[in-house]
C-alpha cells in the first residue's frame, strides 16, 4: 500500500513539475519585460510579428538629437548589411526566371566593368576579391584627398559612379575572384546595379513589382533617389561621459544630401517593414537546414544561433543599426532598429531579450 501511494506522489509530483515548467514557458507576452530586456541608453524601434499580427511595437527617443524630433512608426533606419538579404533573394528570383546565371561574367550586363574573370556567384558570395568600403575609394578617387572642395560639395554620387571609378582606377583585387573570401560593400552596390540593368527598371520599382500581388506593401527606401530622405534616424555614438556625437555618412560632413549609393549599406526601412521583409522571406527558407548547419550562411547573411535558438542576421553603419531575428519556437519575428551605437556594447546586448521571447506564446 505505501508503496502504491509513493508511487502515486511520484507521479503526481513529476506531473506538477511538467505543468510548472509548461506555464513557465508559455507565459504571455508582457511589454514591460520586453522593455526592462532593452540597454538602458537604448534609442529605436522594436517591433515584434507572429504570423498576420504584431504583438508588440514601441518607439524610444530621438531620430535627429539637435532638434529632438521623436521617432514614430513610419521613421526609416539605415539597415546595413540586412539588406543583402534582399539582393540575395532578387538575383535568385532572376536566376529562376532564366533572365541571368549565377555563372555569368558581370561585364555581360556591365560593359565597362573591368574584371572579366568576376561572375556574379562571386559578387554574392563575397568572392570578387574586391576591396572593401567604397566611400573611401569614391572620395579618394573623385576628390583625389580627403579635402574635398567646398564647390565640389553639390555633386552627389551613386553607383553609376562607382562603376565608373572601377572602370577608370580598375583597383588591384585582393585575390583572384573565386579564391577566397572577404567582406566587401562593394560587391553588393554592384549586384543592385546589375538588377536594374537586366530588369531595365529602377531598384526601387523593381522591389515594388516584385511584391505588388502579394498581401502587403513592401518597398525599401534608397537614398540614391532623394537628396535626402524625410523622417530618417541619424546614427548617434554614445561616448565614454554618456554624451551622443553624430556619426554619420556624407550629410553630417557637410553634404547637402545623403549617400547616393544604395545596395547592402543603403536601404532604409522602419521596423515594421523590415518585419514584413523577414516573415515573407523565412517562409522561403529551410529552417530545420540552418539548424543542423550553424556555421552555414545561407540568403545573404542569415545564421542559426544555437545559444540563442534563433536565425539573425545583422547590420549597421554610421551609427545605426538593424537585427532580424527569428524565434522558430514561438514563430516570432523581431525587429531592432537603433541609432545610438555604444562603442564599449558587445552584439550580445539583447541576447536576454530573444532568451526572454523564446519563452512566451
Amino acid at each position: 500500500m505505501e508503496k502504491i501511494i509513493f508511487k502515486e506522489r511520484v507521479v503526481y509530483t513529476i506531473s506538477f513539475l511538467v505543468l510548472l515548467t509548461f506555464q513557465i514557458k508559455a507565459q504571455k507576452l508582457n511589454p514591460d519585460s520586453v522593455k526592462s530586456y532593452l540597454p538602458k541608453y537604448f534609442n529605436g524601434q522594436v517591433a515584434i510579428k507572429r504570423n498576420t499580427h504584431f504583438i508588440f511595437k514601441e518607439n524610444f527617443g530621438f531620430k535627429e538629437r539637435s532638434f529632438g524630433t521623436l521617432i514614430n512608426d513610419s521613421t526609416v533606419f539605415n539597415i546595413g548589411e540586412v539588406s543583402q538579404t534582399m539582393i540575395y533573394y532578387f538575383i535568385q528570383h532572376l536566376s529562376s526566371l532564366k533572365q541571368l546565371k549565377p555563372t555569368d561574367p558581370v561585364d555581360k550586363y556591365i560593359k565597362n566593368f573591368p574584371y572579366p574573370n568576376i561572375k556574379i556567384q562571386h559578387l554574392v558570395n563575397h568572392q570578387s576579391g574586391l576591396p572593401n568600403f567604397y566611400v573611401k575609394l569614391y572620395q579618394r578617387e573623385h576628390y583625389n584627398d580627403w579635402k574635398i572642395k567646398l564647390v565640389e560639395r553639390e555633386k552627389r554620387f551613386d553607383n553609376e559612379d562607382i562603376l565608373n571609378i572601377l572602370s577608370k582606377k580598375k583597383p588591384q583585387l585582393v585575390f583572384s575572384p573565386g579564391d577566397s573570401s572577404l567582406y566587401s560593400d562593394i560587391d553588393y552596390l554592384i549586384l543592385c546595379s546589375l538588377i536594374e540593368k537586366i530588369t531595365f527598371t529602377p531598384f526601387e520599382d523593381f522591389v515594388s513589382r516584385m511584391f505588388k500581388h502579394h498581401h502587403f506593401i513592401f518597398k525599401p527606401i534608397c537614398s540614391a533617389e532623394n537628396d535626402t530622405l524625410t523622417n530618417k534616424a541619424f546614427g548617434f555614438k554614445l561616448l565614454p561621459d554618456s554624451t551622443f556625437q553624430l556619426y554619420e555618412n556624407l550629410n553630417s560632413i557637410g553634404f547637402p544630401y545623403d549617400d547616393g549609393t544604395y545596395g547592402n549599406q543603403h536601404v532604409y526601412l522602419s521596423a515594421q517593414n523590415l518585419a514584413l521583409w523577414g516573415q515573407y522571406l523565412l517562409e522561403n527558407i529551410d529552417i530545420e537546414f540552418l539548424k543542423n548547419n550553424p556555421k552555414k550562411e545561407i540568403m545573404g547573411g542569415l545564421k542559426f544561433d544555437s545559444n540563442l535558438n534563433a536565425v539573425i542576421s545583422t547590420g549597421a553603419f554610421g551609427g545605426t543599426y538593424s537585427r532580424l531575428i527569428f524565434i522558430p519556437s514561438t514563430e516570432m519575428i523581431v525587429v531592432i532598429n537603433s541609432n545610438v551605437m555604444n562603442q564599449k556594447s558587445s552584439l550580445n546586448e539583447f541576447d536576454e531579450l530573444i532568451k526572454y521571447l523564446e519563452r512566451v506564446n
